[in-house]
């Protein structure tokens, strides 16, 4: 009996878990021969790759995600990070995680990292407006309140400052620890 793609992305899934990427890639490209037409298997080998530091095929594998499934969150963000964090290429990663956004506007962590990469690429007026949106989901999200900061800071908005320091002194604790 032939797996269903439900299947094979619970066991790929299974394999990213515990880090064995080699049987991931494996995985991924027995079930592309099985299924050509599906994208979590070009997905699923895009992580491998990228795990594997074969950092260009996995961009070659996330492109051939997309071109069966545009509308996959997780393959525009993994190709955001990509780009922009390894591939030398932020503007082009900034595109792809708003590309994300637009499928998943709910996204608290995909608006705190937007507003991350606007603000390393100088655009300070977009990272302000990413981390409101950021905040608009989660008041008490730190990343979101200091990247807040600091576009307010690069725009001279001194007032805005100072709102994300009160905001900041408001936040329980625990919501200092890093999220996942």
């Amino acid at each position: 009996m032939a797996s269903t793609p439900a299947t094979k992305t619970q066991q790929a899934r299974t394999l990213c878990e515990k880090g064995l990427w080699p049987e991931t890639l494996k995985l991924a490209r027995q079930w592309q021969a099985e299924s050509p037409g599906e994208a979590k298997s070009f997905f699923y080998e895009g992580v491998a790759l990228a795990a594997l530091g074969q950092f260009v095929a996995a961009e070659t594998a996330y492109y051939r995600a997309l071109a069966l499934d545009e509308n996959d969150f997780k393959t525009w963000n993994n190709l955001a990070a990509l780009l922009f964090d390894v591939l030398n290429q932020p503007a082009e990663g900034a595109k792809c995680l708003a590309q994300a956004l637009r499928l998943d506007p709910g996204n608290k962590l995909g608006w705190a990292n937007l507003a991350s990469m606007h603000g390393q690429l100088g655009r300070h007026a977009q990272a302000l407006e990413c981390a409101e949106r950021a905040l608009a989901l989660d008041p008490h999200m730190v990343e979101a309140q200091l990247h807040r900061a600091r576009a307010a800071q690069a725009l001279g908005k001194s007032e805005v400052v100072r709102e994300a320091a009160e905001a900041l002194s408001r936040v329980p604790p625990e919501k200092f620890h890093r999220t996942r």
